[in-house]
């Protein structure tokens, strides 16, 4: 059964009690939808299967929307968004593309992931960033960016190979 965004709002908003931080519910889904960027960004960079997506594409086509970065070398040059194909006697090529997992909107929708251990990351991360929204210091940013690293690494050592 998937997580709703409901759940892992009220963990984030609770992991806010005691320290004074009281973030509205549109607040927290910022935090969430930052956290799922870059866990889909860091699940890419260690090639997780799950977020590989594959379409054709013609000459001229937007990349699509989701978007991180293709998989592999393709004879395609990629400029402001839009594909040019460098071999013309090509009509289509079938593209795959490590994926952002997409936003979520409101409480009633379904976190992205599938995989408990990645949302359990995801929450972390959106943790991590609520509590650190106010800090001064670049430091904590520094080890945010570590944390998350190392919760992706290690999920991904422990199993989260399936979605």
């Amino acid at each position: 059964m998937k997580m709703l965004v409901e759940e892992a709002v009220n963990r984030i908003k609770a992991a806010g009690r005691g320290t004074g931080k009281d973030w509205a519910v549109d607040r927290v889904i910022d935090f969430l939808n930052t956290a799922l960027l870059q866990v889909s960004a860091l699940l890419a960079a260690n090639k997780y299967p799950p977020i590989v997506q594959t379409i054709e594409l013609e000459d001229g086509d937007d990349l699509p929307e989701n978007y991180l970065y293709s998989c592999g070398t393709y004879p395609i040059r990629i400029t402001n968004g839009k594909v040019e194909f460098l071999d013309d006697s090509m009509e289509t090529i079938r593209f795959r593309y490590f994926k952002n997992i997409g936003k979520v909107i409101k409480t009633s929708d379904n976190m992205p992931f599938t995989n408990d251990a990645i949302n359990e990351v995801v929450i972390k991360g959106a943790v991590l960033l609520a509590l650190n929204e106010n800090a001064v210091q670049i430091g904590q940013d520094a080890q945010l960016v570590t944390a998350l690293q190392q919760a992706v690494a290690g999920g991904l050592a422990g199993g989260l190979a399936t979605e």
